[in-house]
């Protein structure tokens, strides 16, 4: 038998079961789509899957990925792993991080936003026979038992019940089947799209997703306003059982860590979701089938360790204008934000030249000597004079432009939090 969760089965200047909701969201939806869910009710139609409004992708990073040469983690022994900076999207560090593989109880990460997109957290749940003989990680849940969505959550997250999945699942969506079909659109809306869940819970190891994939879906766990204290509680009040702590043992061993989840099953192997906050910097750390307890735990800890002393934030940005006849022209490069080694200077190659160039153009972007990326500078031609077509007057234009062309560039890269 498996069971889920822990004991479960870089400018020119460089610086450093009530009614069936079947769907409708009913908090964060958009008006016309609450509003169609609820005509299809009363028409006794179900509604199709469709996702919570308010959810969208993370933050396109400035980089892709861990480059070459930057810190890494030495002695990593699991089957994959990924250290994610949420406020960028910038991934810090990764093994294996595309492979989709079993992943178990932390699933529920999904499970419990895709409830809290569609309801409230002091909503009654009357639990009916979907709980009964539930196997794996419990909470005692029993047909007729009324429970908070709260309640239950917290039985989801800090005691990966199972048969409060099942609960959830049912009172959200009428079925498991089209509360599966809600997970998935909500994944596809945070960017991890293609998923074919087939359980709520985790307990069945045909739920194939990636490090990547449950970084994503956990960074907007953290940033949701009624999951994310959910996910870092160390102790809970359930009916059945009282004051009882999380499985989760990161947050009593990492001083800053804020969540998320654990999960195990034969398959997938111990695995873990582990969240931190330090100065203003949040970290996910994704650890799928690592060895025997504690080395998920230790595993994250080194990861969020590296995260925090081994790397820090700058902003780029950057405007280089010329002076034309009767006014300028500029190249914009937008603020972006990324994460680099702790001291390496990051800065903006922007062309110098007496004339601006036709159109936009892409800037490397140098962290030290090294260029690591580019970004787009964006010509902004607001402040010039309107076209002329006749020849004589643009050959005059352009000779002013030669004569009087200044050049003004700023970049600024500054150290954040």
């Amino acid at each position: 038998m498996t069971s889920s969760g822990p004991g479960e089965h870089r400018s020119t200047s460089p610086s450093s079961a009530a009614a069936p909701a079947a769907g409708p969201l009913r908090r964060r939806g958009s008006g016309v789509t609450a509003a169609l869910a609820v005509l299809l009710l009363l028409a006794g139609v179900t509604p199709v899957a469709v996702p919570a409004a308010a959810l969208e992708p993370g933050p396109i990073p400035t980089l892709e990925g861990p480059q070459p040469g930057w810190p890494r983690l030495i002695g990593a022994e699991a089957a994959a792993i990924l250290l994610l900076d949420t406020a960028t999207g910038q991934v810090l560090v990764a093994t294996n991080e595309d492979e989709r593989r079993p992943v178990a109880s932390t699933i529920k990460v999904l499970t419990a936003l895709t409830v809290l997109e569609r309801t409230e957290l002091d909503d009654e749940v009357t639990v009916g026979q979907e709980v009964v003989d539930v196997p794996g990680s419990g909470v005692g849940l029993e047909p007729g038992d009324t429970w908070t969505v709260e309640e239950l959550v917290d039985a989801l997250i800090a005691r990966s019940g199972n048969e409060a999945a099942e609960a959830l699942a049912v009172h959200v969506a009428g079925s498991r089947a089209a509360f599966l079909e809600l997970m998935e659109a909500d994944a596809a809306a945070l960017g991890v799209p293609g998923l074919e869940l087939v359980s709520v819970s985790g307990l069945d190891d045909g739920n194939l997703l990636s490090a990547a994939d449950l970084a994503r879906i956990s960074a907007a766990g953290l940033a949701h306003p009624e999951l994310g204290p959910v996910l870092g509680r160390e102790v809970v009040t359930l009916p059945s059982e009282g004051e009882v702590p999380t499985r989760n043992e990161l947050l009593a061993r990492y001083p800053d860590a804020t969540g998320v989840k654990t999960g195990f099953t034969s398959a997938a192997g111990y695995s873990l979701i582990g969240s931190a906050e330090r100065e203003q910097r949040e970290l996910v750390a994704v650890v799928l089938g690592a060895g025997e307890d504690p080395a998920r735990f230790e595993l994250a800890t080194r990861l969020l360790d590296l995260g925090f002393d081994g790397y820090e934030p700058r902003l780029l940005e950057a405007e280089l204008r010329f002076t034309v006849a009767g006014g300028s022209v500029a190249l914009e490069v937008e603020e972006h934000e990324l994460v680099v080694p702790v001291g390496e200077s990051a800065s903006l190659s922007l062309p110098v030249a007496s004339r601006p160039p036709e159109g936009d153009v892409q800037v490397p972007i140098l962290v030290g000597d090294r260029e690591v990326g580019r970004l787009p500078a964006v010509l902004d031609r607001s402040q010039a004079p309107a076209p002329v077509e006749a020849g004589a007057a643009r050959i005059g234009r352009a000779a002013v432009d030669g004569v009087y062309a200044a050049l003004r560039a700023r970049a600024a890269t500054q150290g954040l939090g």
